[in-house]
């Protein structure tokens, strides 16, 4: 396989991968708490391997490798709903969810009350306070959640929203929509700290237009490499690449 076609498959497989990440972005432009997604192109030099047909010695060849992803950890809108089971971050941190899986994180702060009295993301799954799940007691009336994330009723204080930060925040996994996992321990955010807002959500970071217009380009720019490779390569070169091994 010759150096031009390396070099065309290289860019069609960078577009492809661009293109899943801003197809998603788009897709959650509504999704509260969504953190959109990036990818960072790093350069692959394909090894050297001696002399060629014709007795000269290859040169190395660069290709871009975009195989590292990160998340844009811009603040997103704040948008109020005036829903008290709604909470919006103002800075970084991010809520503690309790899964199957173990913690989870997210920015979607739009939880409800399950029926055994546990505030619980849209999901189902716990919200995790500073002791463990919240849960409110049946027949206490309204309820408020402080800037700092303290949730009382009238009859007391329920817990402790547990808000928790990374050193690294743009290399948290994504898990589906809104939520996150990380390899490394998080730290607790003071209460202190904390600036919480009740009756509102985070929008989402994904700037729509941006996006739309990256989805244009690349499609653009991959139907151009496209016709490249095919002007580049005689039929049976066109064969060897669609086969498959088994």
């Amino acid at each position: 396989m010759g150096e031009t076609t390396l070099i065309h498959l290289s860019r069609l497989i960078a577009l492809e991968r661009k293109l899943d990440v801003t197809a998603q972005n788009v897709a959650n432009v509504d999704t509260a708490g969504f953190r959109a997604r990036e990818l960072s192109f790093h350069e692959y030099l394909k090894p050297e391997k001696g002399l060629n047909e014709a007795g000269q010695r290859e040169r190395p060849l660069s290709l871009s490798d975009p195989r590292f992803q990160f998340t844009d950890n811009s603040q997103g809108a704040i948008e109020l709903t005036g829903n008290p089971l709604d909470v919006a971050i103002n800075g970084q941190g991010y809520f503690v969810v309790q899964t199957e899986q173990g913690e989870r994180y997210t920015r979607n702060g739009a939880f409800t009350i399950d029926g055994g009295g546990r505030l619980v993301t849209l999901e189902g799954q716990p919200i995790l306070g500073q002791n463990g799940p919240l849960r409110f007691p049946l027949n206490q009336g309204e309820f408020n959640i402080s800037p700092t994330g303290i949730i009382g009723t009238k009859l007391g204080t329920v817990g402790q929203l547990r808000v928790v930060s990374f050193e690294q925040p743009q290399l948290l996994q994504p898990i589906g929509g809104t939520l996150f996992r990380s390899g490394e321990s998080p730290s607790e955010v003071r209460p202190q700290a904390i600036t919480l807002t009740s009756g509102a959500l985070e929008k989402s970071n994904v700037q729509s237009t941006r996006e739309m217009s990256r989805l244009a380009e690349i499609t653009r720019t991959y139907e151009m490499v496209g016709r490249l490779l095919k002007s580049s390569q005689d039929a049976d070169d066109l064969n060897k690449l669609a086969n498959v091994p088994e």
